[in-house]
């Protein structure tokens, strides 16, 4: 029977991240679409099991050490990291450690989003598309620099009424800013992305992983052609992969199979499943057909992940 992987929406997150949930913080998190909550990182249990988050989070580091997986990286985390998270993303924590400080804060679209012209802003960061680095090493200066932002995120976070909200997305504006500059995936001299390219990756990205959604009632999954997808929304083939490609750097079917070797991972390491049954959900009917496509993308075979996962249980 394969395991079911929670996706956590609002502050449905708190009691399997928290050791200890603070029912004030609960009651009082900003519910619905409108999503913001800020907590501490030494209150994160040591075991996270995998799951999905339906908003952003960012976490920052600054005591102990861990592993955070995200679709199908696992990084190692320790002091002076930022860590970023993307909604959708099949995640997972563990540590042997009891000492930890930072912070990490967690967001949605929506709530980010209100009031800004540039809807599309958190679509074009690499460090939230799933398969890039997603964690980024501070200098010390640097590092002081977050700490303080992230304590000025805490002080309106504490007064928890609307009135704070737009100072909290400003905060989290700079964060990102400031985050996009040390990696330097948004340089100043840039290419600005028109409207209609971002909307078309935004379409794209619900359609591919609408069909992924399946995984969630144990049936099958039946992926398109990168070119019936852009059948679907309208445009030539050439035109999506371009438009892609110009935003994330790559091209429409490799986000598709980065995303499919995402959550193959996920069930490698997490069900108990065999690797064909594996590959069968993944609609491919001849396992060692999808070995060789998941070594090619990951230069890891399956067998590997399995044994790994057996060699540590």
């Amino acid at each position: 029977m394969r395991k079911q992987i929670p996706i956590y929406q609002g502050d449905s997150y708190v009691n399997s991240y928290l050791k200890e949930s603070d029912k004030s913080k609960e009651e009082n998190t900003f519910l619905s679409l409108q999503h913001f909550d800020f907590h501490y990182k030494c209150e994160w249990k040591n075991v996270i099991p995998v799951h999905r988050l339906g908003f952003y989070m960012v976490v920052l580091v600054m005591e102990g050490e861990g592993i955070l997986s995200i679709g199908a990286r696992d990084y190692y985390v320790a002091k002076n990291m930022l860590c970023f998270v993307p909604p959708g993303v099949i995640t997972s924590w563990q540590t042997e450690l009891e000492a930890h400080r930072g912070f990490f804060c967690t967001f949605s679209e929506d709530f980010f989003n209100l009031g800004r012209t540039d809807k599309q802003y958190l679509v074009t960061l690499p460090y939230f598309q799933a398969g890039d680095n997603a964690v980024i090493k501070l200098s010390e200066q640097d590092m002081e620099y977050f700490v303080t932002l992230f304590r000025l995120i805490e002080v309106e976070a504490r007064d928890r009424s609307k009135s704070t909200h737009p100072i909290i997305r400003s905060h989290i504006q700079t964060l990102l800013a400031k985050a996009s500059f040390i990696s330097g995936t948004r340089k100043n001299d840039q290419p600005k992305f028109n409207h209609r390219g971002l909307k078309l990756l935004q379409d794209f990205t619900a359609l591919y992983l609408k069909d992924f959604k399946v995984l969630e009632d144990n049936k099958v999954v039946k992926l398109k052609k990168v070119s019936e997808y852009a059948n679907e929304l309208g445009v030539a083939q050439n035109h999506l992969n371009d438009t892609v490609k110009t935003i994330t750097g790559k091209s429409a079917g490799q986000l598709i199979r980065q995303q499919l070797v995402s959550y193959a991972t996920a069930c490698l390491k997490n069900s108990n499943e065999t690797i064909a049954e594996i590959a069968y959900r993944f609609g491919f009917e001849d396992p060692s057909y999808f070995a060789r496509f998941y070594k090619s993308q990951t230069g890891t075979s399956p067998s590997e992940i399995l044994k790994s996962v057996e060699s540590t249980s």
